[in-house]
């Protein structure tokens, strides 16, 4: 049995504060709550981050190029002082093994949630739960249509890991764009764990957004012969967000948002092979590489962690604006031109400051400057062993990868009374069919389309009760299922509708995804 504390009676670290409201209830925190990446730096005793502690000084191999790497702002005059590059940016992040590679991921990503108040997504691997540190306060994506199967990788006496026994709140999406858009919706400074769809719904399309002069790639789901890569995912992600999402939010503040890629190099290796044969890898790296500034004009920032920066293509990486070597207490530092990356040999830096420094030490470098700066060795919780979750399709079931899915309208279900009489939600049709509506009851108000592929809020929704709220993102979507929630008060959340998904997971034979 699993000796995980139910949510309710978690430490508060989690929901009481002021994404963790948002998250998991739906509603707006008390003023005083503090935010996720506080928290975080509680819960692991990291410090403050202090970007004018790296102002130049004599003696000490300090410079801005840290802090611009960290922070995201407008213009320079909104920030720091040693903010010199505002904007979005691309990283890479060379981490020999046994340097705190997923240590240092996780504090840049609070540094961030913390300064820019900005959803920080990273991936994840199948083979990895490195991410399980944030677990409390992470908001995990998984694809729809696909069965998760969870195995401990420690000797426990628990039953296999559940994602919602796992971490704060659990979400399904059914395509790329469709998770670019609830992303863009979700709470600002929060931490998002995301697997890849292998059924790559709708990344050709957003691929295809893009101006570049070679072939479009296409990409094979993992229910046929010879599918692609699940790791391509990410580069229909990347051109989505980047010419789908908003640039700015709905408060009219910059939509931020930062990409950690870990294992880059399976991403992008410097091999990569083209063509249909070679799964278009190369074609996709091209079209990264020709979108880098959209990404930068979108607010879509990108760090992409390896052992060896020879591992990536040079031809997406010469558009990168920050390089960062992390210390592992044997391997020094690039010292000559040769031995590093393009975009930076033009730096004058001769001296092995690394290869004498202890884990928790690093080096981050423009092409013409370079600071160091150090970060905290956070160790996991004692209650959450490694664990993974592997991706499954089922055989026997068709999931669509197209708009074929929809809802089943004819098992919708309303949250009802003893009497069986609607008490928040009630169906409407008109015109023979073609007006299908979930409308609010009075005195509320509102209007859901029911007529579609899936649920549309066509007029805001306001409670029939003094007490309820919807929530500002009323429609989640699961698995199986499309929900309508309500808050009858503050601290509770129920279904107030369901309608049952086309797509889901089905029968027991699986074709595991890969990683």
């Amino acid at each position: 049995m699993s000796q995980r504390k139910p949510k309710a009676e978690q430490d508060g670290f989690t929901e009481q504060t002021r994404q963790g409201a948002q998250v998991v209830h739906g509603c707006d925190p008390p003023g005083d709550w503090d935010d996720d990446a506080e928290m975080i730096r509680t819960r692991f005793d990291i410090p403050a981050f202090d970007p004018e502690a790296f102002y130049p000084r004599e003696g000490a191999a300090l410079s801005g190029v840290y802090p611009d790497f960290l922070v995201h702002i407008e213009s320079a005059s909104d920030g720091p002082s040693t903010v010199n590059s505002p904007g979005a940016s691309l990283t890479m992040v060379e981490a020999p093994k046994g340097s705190g590679k997923s240590t240092a991921a996780d504090q840049f990503a609070t540094y961030q949630m913390e300064h820019n108040d900005e959803r920080v997504v990273r991936n994840g691997r199948q083979k990895s739960s490195d991410w399980r540190r944030m677990a409390d306060w992470t908001t995990l994506w998984l694809p729809s249509g696909v069965d998760v199967d969870g195995r401990w990788m420690e000797a426990v006496d628990r039953d296999d890991p559940d994602p919602d026994e796992l971490c704060r709140d659990v979400r399904y999406y059914s395509d790329v764009l469709e998770l670019v858009e609830r992303l863009q919706n979700h709470p600002k400074g929060t931490y998002n764990v995301v697997f890849p769809d292998p059924y790559f719904r709708k990344c050709e399309d957003a691929l295809s957004t893009a101006d570049t002069t070679v072939e479009h790639p296409t990409f094979v789901p993992k229910n046929e012969p010879n599918p692609t890569p699940a790791s391509h995912w990410w580069f229909g992600f990347l051109a989505a967000r980047t010419f789908d999402g908003l640039r700015v939010d709905s408060d009219g503040d910059r939509n931020w948002m930062t990409a950690h890629i870990d294992e880059f190099g399976m991403l992008a290796p410097e091999s990569a092979p083209g063509g249909e044969s070679g799964h278009w890898t190369h074609q996709c790296i091209k079209i990264m590489a020709d979108i880098a500034k959209e990404m930068r004009s979108a607010g879509l920032s990108l760090v992409g962690y390896g052992h060896h920066e020879e591992d990536v293509h040079n031809h997406w990486l010469k558009e990168f604006d920050f390089w960062v070597e992390l210390s592992n207490h044997d391997r020094g530092n690039r010292t000559t031109k040769a031995e590093a990356p393009k975009p930076f040999r033009d730096l004058e830096q001769d001296q092995d400051l690394l290869s004498k420094r202890p884990k928790g030490f690093g080096l981050c470098y423009t092409g013409s400057r370079f600071s160091e700066f150090q970060f905290s060795d956070l160790g996991y919780p004692h209650d959450t062993p490694e664990f993974q979750l592997r991706l499954g399709i089922p055989s026997s079931v068709d999931v669509s990868t197209s708009d074929d899915g929809g809802m089943i309208v004819e098992d919708l279900q309303v949250a009802t009374d003893d009497d069986d009489q609607p008490t928040i939600l009630n169906e409407y049709r008109a015109a023979g069919g073609a007006v299908h509506e979930l409308r609010v009851l009075a005195p509320g108000d509102g209007i859901i389309d029911i007529s579609g592929d899936e649920p549309e809020v066509l007029e805001q929704l306001s409670s029939p009760y003094a007490d309820g709220t919807f929530p500002e993102n009323p429609i989640t979507t699961t698995q199986n299922h499309y929900d309508i929630m309500f808050n009858p008060d503050s601290s509770t959340e129920i279904v107030a509708a369901r309608i049952p998904r086309r797509t889901g997971p089905g029968a027991t034979t699986e074709v595991m995804a890969d990683d």
